[in-house]
């Protein structure tokens, strides 16, 4: 698994699914946000945050 994220308050894993989601919504429009899901979660959810929450929420975690 490649790309995978620590969230700082509950300390779950996440996977981002993809950095180039581009929010078209009238007042954000063209703002660059996160794809990404939990990491072994059977529902296989996927979320969307803006890029600059999600690095202040988020925090890499070391590919070996």
């Amino acid at each position: 698994m490649k790309d995978i994220w620590q969230n700082k308050k509950n300390g779950k894993l996440y996977q981002v699914l993809n950095y180039n989601v581009l929010n078209c919504t009238n007042a954000q429009d063209g703002e660059k946000m996160y794809l990404y899901r939990v990491c072994d979660d059977e529902r296989d959810l996927v979320f969307v945050r803006s890029e600059k929450e999600f690095l202040e929420k988020f925090t890499k975690v070391d590919e070996k």
